[in-house]
């Protein structure tokens, strides 16, 4: 018997097997994964500093998603000048210290704030002459600006970064803006200097000592707590600045505005201030009493009512208070650094960080009690100041 025939299969039948490469394009991989990745990554700062460094698909979906995903879920570091070194609140953030290039003692400058992953300096010249914004990479020391200020005769006391403009105040009236990063490649060789524009603040407001972005907006804070919106525009002509009426606050007289506070913060979805209460003030004929803070207390804000109310729980949440920068950040879900949640964690001259639930009231024999006593000046430069990279803006 014959075997059956057997014939060559028809173009039809054939399966078309496409080649493969030996490796995948992964640059084209959509945001959703990567941002999962992102995730599982934290809160090391090399792994996504290296997956960031992949190719350009990649650092255009860690730009955008780093303030909501990669912030908070890092603890701030913390920037010694002293030591020129940055160190992180768990190596499980950075394994090793971080060497600064920067001399910031040696600068002669004073901190204005820690904004947007930059450091703001400010110098004043010999004499009464120039007075120069100094603007340095809050991470590393490196990437250094030099601008000149409008004004050697201006007290400048505050300084912000936002995605597009650079704000200086120097009164409770007045505030200066400039497009940020400068058109101006090199301002200081440049016969007219930085195209400085004034602005007016609301005749009600008193000394801007902060300035946060949330949900879109541009929020500030007084020293007297006030809260404000900034409204700015591409061109310098259309800036308006307003204060948002809000009720529930103590009294002015009744917390710190200079050395520890007020200072805002947002915490995804919420707005909070916190506020370090005052001892009562008394005075005799020979003796004004030096006041301590007395309580760490939080605040959030009801938008549809504005008003503040008094929380003593903020869920998973822990707030960082940077005294010499004028900042405050929120993180989320750290336990695995070991921050604790609903915690507000100070930083100030000689403290790296100390530990308050909201709420927290001076008590005898409380070692926390000695962070207040310790601090009496306003200036509080140099200071252990908590930094995050640019990247994560």
């Amino acid at each position: 018997m014959k075997p059956p025939e057997t014939r060559p299969p028809t173009t039809a039948a054939v399966a078309v097997v496409p080649a493969l490469p030996e490796f995948r394009d992964w640059s084209s991989l959509p945001e959703l994964p990567l941002s999962e990745v992102l995730r599982h990554l934290l809160p090391c700062l090399r792994s996504v500093y290296a997956i960031a460094a992949v190719c350009r698909p990649w650092r255009r979906t860690v730009r955008p998603s780093a303030a909501i995903i990669l912030r908070p879920g890092v603890p701030p570091l913390l920037l010694d000048p002293r030591s020129r070194g940055v160190s992180a609140f768990s190596n499980l953030v950075l394994a090793q210290p971080l060497a600064y290039q920067a001399d910031l003692l040696a600068e002669g400058a004073i901190l204005m704030s820690a904004s947007r992953g930059r450091l703001l300096l400010r110098r004043r010249g010999p004499a009464g002459g120039e007075a120069h914004l100094i603007i340095i990479d809050a991470l590393t020391g490196g990437e250094r600006r030099e601008l000149t200020l409008p004004s050697p005769r201006f007290t400048y006391h505050y300084a912000a970064l936002l995605p597009n403009h650079l704000l200086v105040f120097h009164s409770k009236h007045a505030f200066f803006s400039l497009p940020f990063p400068d058109p101006n490649p090199n301002p200081l060789s440049s016969s007219t200097g930085p195209n400085w524009t004034q602005h007016s603040l609301p005749r009600s407001a008193s000394f801007v000592t902060g300035v946060v972005e949330f949900r879109g907006r541009v929020l500030g804070l007084t020293d007297r707590a006030q809260l404000l919106e900034f409204r700015l525009g591409d061109s310098p002509q259309g800036h308006t600045v307003q204060v948002l009426p809000a009720d529930g606050l103590p009294d002015a007289t009744t917390f710190d505005r200079w050395r520890f506070g007020p200072r805002l913060a947002a915490a995804g979805d919420r707005l909070l201030l916190v506020l370090f209460m005052l001892q009562p003030k008394w005075t005799t004929f020979y003796i004004q009493q030096k006041r301590r803070v007395k309580k760490v207390a939080v605040y959030g804000l009801d938008f549809a009512r504005m008003r503040w109310e008094e929380v003593e729980n903020i869920g998973a949440y822990s707030l960082f208070v940077d005294c010499a920068g004028n900042s405050a950040a929120a993180c989320i879900d750290v336990g695995s650094c070991g921050v604790e949640e609903n915690r507000v964690y100070v930083a100030a001259p000689g403290c790296r960080w100390r530990s308050f639930p909201p709420g927290w009231e001076e008590s005898p024999g409380d070692a926390n009690n000695g962070l207040f006593r310790s601090v009496r000046h306003r200036h509080l430069w140099p200071s252990l100041t908590w930094v995050y990279p640019p990247l994560f803006y």
